[in-house]
């Protein structure tokens, strides 16, 4: 074959004469006789035929003649370069002389010469399917993209188009929406950032031939914060945003790796936001605006997907997180293993600040269960931080001290006199019951315990509403703000004999076994008010004496949480650990040892009573 020959062929057009003889010896001499079958209808197209001599019908699936082709035409061009099966067949209408072009060839050629891919692409109007190969092979060269499989490289390399860029030309403008995601085949560009009255002159990023940009905008859907500058002559690789949230549903993976390698300083107008943000939150809310600047200066973004962990439990604590668009849920396991959730942190909210300040381990699982965006702040950038700005470091330790004291306080006494059961009890008695009692927030519909399983827990009601569901299923009732539930199993020994769900979301706080027997052996006045639970008939529904009375689709009293954005009386940093319960057992397995011993004496006195005492009655001696 000439390059003349092939230069006249509309697919070839605009190709160097160097580049037209790269693509001449990979084509295959070919002949056929009149009447032979070139390639039918649903065959794999393999080739691309060009005619020299000789006519060529090409037939519907039907057999009838859609047309007849000659010198210099190409067959099967549509399907060979998209990469599908023929649709129609091709028959030799006399004897043929033809050149074949396997696709194997043009791929292999293409790994050397991706730029007669790109001229082939252009000439047919969209990417050829023989370019895939070379575009997967440079997406895994990336950082962001090396580690996916090719099961999800080949359809975002499918879906690219190549754009030339001539130099000083601008491909996006800082303030637009996200429009694509870009791969630098060739060139190089700058990403500049508008200058502002506080940065005059901004550093300016030089992106390389090989890189990936304009991801995060596309993650996070975030107007571009910089502006992209051709520095020269440019080839870039696009993918249409539409496409990559299309791709990105289908392959999850995708955007978890992008994820996971895509970050950067906040923009200006998030810098603005941030401020605001931190201003309203209790941890920083005492510091100047200088401070808050110098802090949202050091802020980073990071895109998080939906299912996509954060941080796991006993991870170390080197950053706190802001939520800045999403949801992140705070997730631990009970010593039974059961995975419970302790809060749901919302746009506005910071979560991992305590464990950072206090460099504890994390306590806690941290996942997105949305698409979630994050203002992060790394230990090491909060060192310098605090190196540079004492007043943040003060601020901090003030937090940290507040925080740890409001712990210690938390059951403050007006707090614990709400509760009929604690009102007569000293302060000292308070604040020996408040040592071992935990908090809990149940959200509305959770099972808080089930009906036959061994009573283990005192509940005291803080704001809520609970159900309680008897075992034989007839009936239910409610308690609220200020009532106990549990009671009279756990202070009988016995295993519950209701279920309790969460009528509404719920605060409560509870006390376990072990610490409920020991405060009774040392606190009368609190054993004394126990015992009268007991004394109290046990009718279905009956409240403890003294406490506010609801039914069902009453409204509990609520109190909002502005630092973790739901109803709670606790910070995200602050909430307990969820508490386990037991299975049920044989009632006579959940006796106590005084218990037993009861029983025992009781069934000895039955059996001398009707052994001895009644036959003498009768008159009858032995």
């Amino acid at each position: 074959m000439s390059v003349e020959f092939l230069r006249a062929t509309p697919l070839f057009q605009g190709l160097s004469d160097e580049e037209l003889r790269e693509v001449v010896v990979i084509f295959r001499e070919e002949k056929q006789r009149g009447g032979a079958a070139i390639f039918r209808s649903d065959e794999t197209c393999n080739e691309l035929y060009l005619i020299r001599n000789g006519f060529v019908r090409l037939l519907d699936p039907d057999g009838s003649v859609l047309a007849t082709l000659g010198p210099g035409s190409l067959l099967g061009e549509a399907e060979f370069l998209r990469g599908l099966a023929h649709n129609t067949s091709a028959m030799a209408a006399t004897d043929v002389q033809m050149w074949a072009l396997p696709d194997a060839n043009l791929r292999t050629l293409l790994q050397r010469h991706f730029n007669i891919g790109v001229k082939l692409s252009q000439n047919f109007g969209e990417q050829i399917a023989q370019l895939e190969d070379y575009l997967v092979a440079q997406l895994a060269k990336t950082r962001a993209l090396g580690e996916l499989p090719h099961k999800v490289l080949w359809p975002v390399a499918r879906s690219m188009q190549p754009h030339q860029l001539a130099r000083e030309s601008l491909l996006y403008q800082a303030g637009e929406q996200a429009e694509a995601l870009f791969l630098l085949e060739r060139g190089s560009l700058e990403l500049r950032q508008t200058p502002t009255p506080e940065n005059p002159s901004p550093k300016a990023v030089l992106v390389e031939s090989g890189s990936l940009f304009g991801v995060l905008p596309l993650l996070t859907n975030k107007p571009y914060d910089t502006s992209a500058y051709a520095v020269e002559d440019c080839l870039i690789w696009t993918l249409p945003a539409a496409t990559f949230y299309s791709l990105s549903s289908q392959f999850p993976l995708l955007r978890r790796t992008l994820g996971r390698h895509s970050r950067s300083r906040l923009s200006v107008a998030d810098q603005t936001q941030a401020v605001v943000r931190l201003a309203q939150t209790p941890l920083f809310a005492q510091l100047e605006p200088a401070n808050l600047h110098a802090i949202v200066q050091r802020l980073v973004l990071q895109h998080v997907p939906a299912g996509e962990p954060i941080y796991r439990l006993g991870d170390a604590s080197d950053a706190m997180f802001l939520v800045d668009q999403g949801e992140v849920e705070l997730t631990a396991e009970n010593e039974s293993g059961v995975l419970q959730e302790l809060a749901r942190v919302g746009v506005g909210s910071f979560f991992g600040a305590m464990s950072l300040l206090t460099g504890e381990d994390r306590l806690e699982n941290a996942t997105a269960i949305r698409n979630t965006n994050l203002w992060v702040l790394y230990r090491t950038d909060l060192q310098e931080l605090v190196g540079l700005h004492p007043a943040i470091g003060s601020a901090l330790d003030q937090a940290v001290s507040a925080r740890i004291s409001g712990r210690q306080d938390s059951m403050d006494e007006g707090r614990l006199r709400r509760f009929p059961l604690l009102t007569d009890l000293s302060s000292q008695e308070l604040r020996e019951v408040a040592s071992h009692l935990r908090q809990a927030h149940s959200r509305a519909g959770e099972q808080i315990y089930q009906a036959g399983a061994p009573s283990d827990a005192l509940y005291l009601i803080e704001s809520g509403i609970v159900r309680l569901q008897p075992i034989n299923g007839s009936g239910s009732w409610t308690r609220g703000e200020g009532e106990i539930f549990g009671e009279r199993a756990i202070l009988s020994d016995e295993p519950y004999g209701q279920s309790a769900f969460a009528e509404t979301d719920l605060d409560l706080i509870y006390i376990e076994q072990p610490g409920l027997d020991a405060l009774k052996s040392r606190l009368p006045s609190l054993a004394f008010n126990l015992s009268r639970i007991l004394s109290y008939p046990a009718a279905e529904g009956e409240a403890f004496a003294g406490a506010p009375q609801y039914r069902a689709g009453d409204t509990p009293v609520e109190y909002a949480d502005a630092d973790y954005g739901r109803q709670s009386s606790m910070h995200a940093d602050d909430i307990p650990r969820p508490r386990p319960h037991r299975d049920g057992a044989s009632w006579l397995g959940n006796l106590s040892a005084w218990g037993k011993v009861r029983l025992i004496l009781v069934l000895i006195l039955l059996l001398y009573l009707v052994i001895v005492v009644v036959p003498s009655l009768l008159g009858f001696s032995f």
